[in-house]
């Protein structure tokens, strides 16, 4: 088929990205969006991943256009506390490259010297939770709470890996970010914004949707419809009937509770990183935007109730007296994100639990996608693209879905019933019935990353850098002492020593930097909010 004219049934930030992103790259495009002034935002706050930058690149998007918009500050880092033993224990997961030890252009090669460290030094002076600032300094930025453009150079190397355009990303208001795509992108771009619902759908005999019939009365006809209802996936699932299949097994969680706090002191609080932090029966997180911190309870309704939840939360926040947002969280994906000419972005297609800031994944990552697709031919598509696209954007939910699981099953806590089946219980192997090939290669690459972390040296390119943060900072080896001591020469237990002396040395220039840098809010209003 040909398409000419798009119909996008949803507002918010999926919508509105969007329509951004497709009036931007297909200026020949008919584009009209339909937004329901009966669904009200959030607004509590989203944390992105690096893989935002690249959305942000195609548009063309500055920091200092869009950020003070959108309450908007910076983010370095993920930082988990209580995940590995529930004791008080933190490990990260920095964005940006593992830093390379001289010339040696291998990650793996720095990377294993950590744990052949710990080998000789021990935990006490190489802990788990240092693996992630061992290899990549960003982690001071994080730990420091500071912001800069540039980094000093690592060990014999001028240059540092550090990239603040592309090893960052961001805090935001989402729901802001939409509205600043559509004022300033969408509309000008000549998208036509239709307020109203949508109350009926005509489909044409071979089940393809004709237009869309709102309450007013409105009709809309279009090549192709853009699903961005969120979870209620209006027209993908209530439409045309795809198959919603659940994540349950996996990812327990499936209530949240959310607010925003307010600041007491920015100096201390806007921290660069997204904190996790996990209590009884989930997990809370802490986004500290520009002008206030979002946060939320993210727990599973079957280990404990609402109320308990609430009473558990509000001894995190020390009952700070703020309005509880309860939402509902549905786990899963549909079976394909397009069908015929409907193509669902967004919630609307599937959902993580946001533990590893999936929350916009599916919206950018995916219009990325189609906004290739349109591009091939000029518009014109046919079953291959739609195979193509519905292969890829499964393959990188299913991954996430493993990837974030990860930081259950690699836990060592069993404090509470939820802690003992999350580690004990999940099934993370076997094939499943009507299983796809997309749905496969994720699986084995969870596989993968199982078979890599028992080997006696990790096998990087299966696990991919995040894995590696995870499997790290939850205490996993790839090696013991006494292999160490069995296999290592004395020569190169010697280098190990070595590695040392130049990892101290690295770490005095580093802690001596962070303490002559801007703070991320002072940062934020020298270079963003000025």
């Amino acid at each position: 088929m040909r398409v000419e004219s798009i119909c996008i049934v949803g507002g918010g930030s999926a919508g509105w990205m969007t329509a951004a992103l497709l009036s931007h790259e297909h200026p020949d495009l008919e584009i009209a969006l339909i937004e329901s002034e009966n669904i009200k935002p959030i607004g509590v706050g989203e944390s992105t991943l690096q893989h935002f930058n690249r959305f942000l690149k195609r548009l063309g998007l500055k920091d200092e256009d869009w950020m003070p918009y959108c309450n908007a500050t910076y983010k370095a880092s993920i930082r988990f506390k209580n995940f590995r033993d529930g004791k008080g224990e933190i490990f990260q997961y920095p964005f940006g490259d593992m830093d390379r030890e001289g010339d040696i252009d291998r990650t793996d090669t720095w990377m294993m010297r950590f744990f052949e460290l710990q080998c000789i030094y021990g935990e006490e002076m190489y802990p788990p939770e240092e693996f992630a600032q061992f290899v990549n300094r960003q982690t001071y930025l994080a730990d420091g709470g500071v912001m800069a453009r540039e980094m000093p150079g690592i060990l014999d190397r001028e240059e540092s890996n550090w990239d603040l355009d592309n090893d960052t990303s961001y805090h935001l208001n989402a729901d802001k970010f939409g509205e600043y795509l559509r004022d300033n992108i969408a509309v000008p771009n000549g998208v036509h914004h239709i307020k109203g619902d949508v109350h009926n759908v005509i489909k044409t005999p071979e089940g393809y949707i004709k237009s869309v019939i709102t309450l007013d009365g409105g009709c809309i006809t279009a090549d192709m419809f853009i699903d961005c209802t969120g979870f209620r996936s209006l027209l993908l699932e209530s439409h045309m009937d795809v198959e919603f299949k659940p994540f349950n097994d996996m990812l327990f969680n499936d209530s949240a509770l959310v607010t925003h706090i307010d600041y007491k002191d920015k100096e201390t609080q806007m921290v660069p990183y997204t904190d996790c932090v996990a209590l009884s029966n989930g997990w809370v997180y802490n986004i500290p935007m520009w002008n206030n911190i979002g946060t939320g309870y993210v727990y599973s309704s079957k280990y404990i109730n609402d109320c308990e939840a609430e009473l558990e939360f509000r001894e995190y926040l020390n009952d700070q007296d703020c309005p509880l947002m309860p939402i509902k969280i549905k786990h899963g994906r549909h079976d394909v994100a397009w069908t015929k000419n409907v193509v669902a972005i967004g919630l609307s297609y599937g959902f993580l639990e946001p533990l590893e800031s999936t929350g916009l994944m599916t919206t950018h990552e995916n219009l990325i996608l189609l906004s290739d697709a349109l591009s091939q031919r000029h518009g014109k598509v046919t079953k291959h693209d739609r195979d193509v696209f519905n292969h890829l954007t499964e393959k990188i939910i299913e991954s996430m879905k493993n990837f974030v699981a990860q930081h259950y099953t690699l836990s060592s806590r069993d404090d509470t019933q939820y802690w003992r089946d999350c580690t004990e219980t999940v099934e993370y192997g076997g094939y499943i019935p009507g299983m796809n090939e997309a749905s496969l290669v994720a699986l084995n690459d969870y596989r993968n990353l199982l078979d890599s972390i028992e080997m006696k040296t990790w096998e990087t390119e299966n696990m991919g850098e995040g894995t590696i943060y995870i499997t790290a900072g939850m205490g996993i080896k790839p090696i013991s002492k006494a292999f160490f001591d069995e296999k290592r020469l004395d020569v190169e237990k010697e280098a190990v020593k070595d590695s040392h002396k130049a990892y101290q040395k690295d770490k005095e220039i580093m802690l001596d930097w962070v303490s002559k840098q801007l703070s991320h809010y002072e940062y934020l209003k020298e270079h963003i909010y000025v």
